[in-house]
């Protein structure tokens, strides 16, 4: 740019020279300020370094496998079967009766015992109570008898005095060794070996030393007891 000697006209160059470079700088500056804006929304900032760095330490996490759903439980099917309790046992005897509960001894109800407590026993090993009769025409004296099931008991008040058992379909009451309805006379004599046999208004009957007697279908050594007793009876010969 020349110089204008005048200092008014220096004045007025120096000035427009000053603005022109004013202009020229804030040209240049507008550019850099429009290239620093594009470059600041087109660049992430950097994270600042006094930012804290958070540090995980637990292992990245497993898919947990959702649960099979719950099945209810069935009801449990098994049974509990109860045992039913045996019945006792009666065992004919020549001087009473025997009255056996599952493997416990033998307990005796001998001729004389309580007449109540003898039906009781009876009742609950025939699995029934007994039916009670009168029987006032029996030759010792009148006499009551309490029965079930073709067996029963000779009462003599209140006194046990003698029993008879004429059988029963299922059931067979025996003495302990084995005799009675339904044993044959060669059976009776092998065990009792002091049996006698006579005839009489009821057939043929049979009795040991001790007591114990009964009724043949016959006289034959094959012949069955149809009847056996012990103590009193009340029948007529």
């Amino acid at each position: 740019m020349s110089r204008v000697r005048t200092s008014g006209g220096t004045r007025a160059a120096v000035l427009m020279g000053t603005a022109g470079a004013v202009l020229a700088l804030a040209a240049c500056g507008s550019g850099s300020s429009g290239a620093a804006a594009s470059s600041a929304a087109t660049t992430p900032a950097a994270p600042s370094s006094s930012a804290p760095a958070v540090t995980s330490s637990a292992a990245p996490s497993t898919p947990v496998r959702p649960s099979s759903p719950s099945k209810t439980a069935r009801p449990s099917t098994t049974r509990t079967t109860t045992k039913p309790v045996a019945r006792p046992v009666l065992v004919l005897e020549s001087d009473g009766l025997g009255y056996v509960v599952g493997d416990a001894a033998i307990r005796h109800l001998p001729f004389g015992s309580d007449a109540t407590a003898v039906v009781t026993a009876v009742g609950t090993a025939l699995g029934g109570s007994l039916t009670r009769n009168d029987l006032p025409e029996c030759g010792q004296g009148p006499r009551s008898s309490a029965g079930r099931a073709g067996f029963s008991v000779l009462l003599d008040g209140t006194k046990f005095v003698g029993w008879t058992d004429q059988g029963a379909k299922g059931r067979r009451l025996t003495t302990a060794d084995g005799l009675g309805v339904g044993s044959t006379l060669r059976d009776i004599t092998a065990g009792r070996p002091g049996t006698t046999t006579s005839e009489g208004s009821v057939g043929t009957e049979f009795v040991d030393a001790d007591g114990f007697g009964g009724i043949l279908a016959g006289a034959s050594p094959t012949s069955r007891a149809t009847l056996v007793y012990a103590g009193e009876t009340c029948f007529f010969r």
